[in-house]
Parts: C-alpha cells; structure tokens; sequence
C-alpha cells in the first residue's frame, strides 16, 4: 500500500474526538455534518476550525513522551500566536496505532495550518467551517503532488 493510500485510508477511519466545556466530548468524522460541532463554533463566536497534531511525524511512531513535548510545544506556540483551542484525541478506528493528542484551534487561517503542520512534519489534517463538513487536507506537499497526479489519471 502506497503512503498517500495508507494515510487517506487511516485518516478516514478516525474518529475525531474533543472535550468541550461541561467535559462533553464531541466527535468529528470527515466528510459528516454535525450539528454539535455547528453549536460549538456558534458558542465560540468562530467561523472555522483546523485539528491537528503534532505527534508521530509523518507516521513515525515516536515514544510517549517525545510526543507529548511535541503537542506542549505546539501549545506553547498556539498561545504565542494567541489562538483559542480544545484539546481531543484522534482515536484510529481499526486501532493500527495509538490515539493521538491534538488541537482543535478555533478561526485559525489555512496558511497557519500548513505552515505548523509542516513545521510538525505532518502530512495533513482536518479543516471546516460553520455550516460545512470536515475535510481533509494535505500539509505534505509530496503527498498533495501525488493525489493530484492520481486524480489526473486517464484525463486528456
């Protein structure tokens, strides 16, 4: 299995999970609507979102605790830069690897997201806005350039 398959597959199968106030946890699936995640940004007075992580670069497994200085630090960062956020899991639905710590950063602009994910060396993470559907993005730009050849495919 090839590594944008690999990372599309595990990235559809999570479960993306966040505590909200009140210690209600709230789960986001790509590609679902959710009502509760609507409420929450509308709570927020946010228009968007971004989740991401900064544990296990590009899919390689790190000890426990690199990992978890890893997400301090890009705590550390997303207060520097003044940014609200939630903490969740993202829990892997076939279990291939353990959960990861992650951010769930209220009104954060897309060029923040690349240019953190890349700073993390990770090859994507989920976006959306009020009234829309989580989606999956690419941060890893060799695995962008392989899904839009992929996608280009038998067009002439």
């Amino acid at each position: 299995m090839s590594k944008l398959h690999a990372f599309i597959t595990a990235s559809m199968s999570t479960r993306y999970t966040l505590e909200t106030s009140g210690g209600r946890q709230l789960t986001l699936s790509i590609g679902v609507s959710n009502a509760e995640l609507d409420n929450l940004l509308l709570q927020h007075q946010a228009k968007c979102y971004a989740y991401l992580t900064a544990y296990n670069p590009q899919s390689t497994t790190l000890s426990t605790v690199e990992n978890e200085q890893r997400h301090q630090q890009l705590c550390s960062e997303l207060d520097q830069r003044g940014f609200r956020y939630l903490t969740g899991k993202a829990i892997p639905d076939t279990g291939e690897w353990e959960p990861e710590t992650c951010v769930f950063v209220f009104d954060m602009p897309h060029s923040d997201v690349l240019e953190l994910c890349q700073a993390y060396a990770q090859d994507g993470a989920v976006v959306g806005a009020l009234e829309s559907v989580p989606k999956l993005i690419f941060t890893n730009p060799i695995l962008l350039e392989e899904f839009r050849i992929l996608l280009n495919v038998g067009k002439r």
